[in-house]
């Protein structure tokens, strides 16, 4: 799932939770949670070809999310519910952390934690159900959506 729709759930959490350390751990295993979900993204390279060209396209569309995740703090911290940015910043770490961990260990092939890709892979086809990314991105933005509104 997209960085921005991982956030949302980090948003909603640091609506519910005040402790730092909870929030973080909720972060991360709503991130696993939200990976069983089939999401349409899975696929999201398969027409560039190469390995490495494929890395580089999909840390491009990364960055972009990234930056949407962040407008969307953004828009959260200063149009939203108060909440303590001492529980906010830990359980937005804690959504993107499992991707950040994927990135880093691919990136610097760090083949002692290659168990960690295989054990993400899984979580992403826990279902065996997979669609594509034309029907992927709405329903992410609806997921994104949905879940920044029960924050409110």
């Amino acid at each position: 799932m997209f960085i921005t729709a991982h956030t949302s759930a980090a948003l909603w959490i640091s609506t519910r939770i005040t402790d730092p350390i909870l929030a973080f751990i909720l972060g991360i295993v709503s991130h696993f949670i939200f990976d069983m979900i089939p999401h349409g993204d899975e696929s999201l390279a398969d027409h560039v070809e190469g390995k490495r060209a494929k890395f580089l396209y999909e840390m491009r569309v990364a960055f972009i999310d990234t930056i949407l995740a962040v407008v969307l703090i953004y828009f959260f911290v200063s149009h939203g519910p108060v909440v303590n940015p001492y529980v906010l910043y830990p359980a937005v770490l804690g959504t993107w952390l499992p991707d950040i961990a994927w990135i880093a260990i691919e990136h610097f092939k760090l083949t002692k934690f290659y168990w960690y890709i295989v054990y993400h892979g899984k979580l992403h086809n826990f279902f065996d159900w997979q669609y594509s990314i034309v029907y992927g991105v709405p329903f992410q933005i609806i997921v994104t959506l949905s879940v920044l509104k029960m924050s409110f």
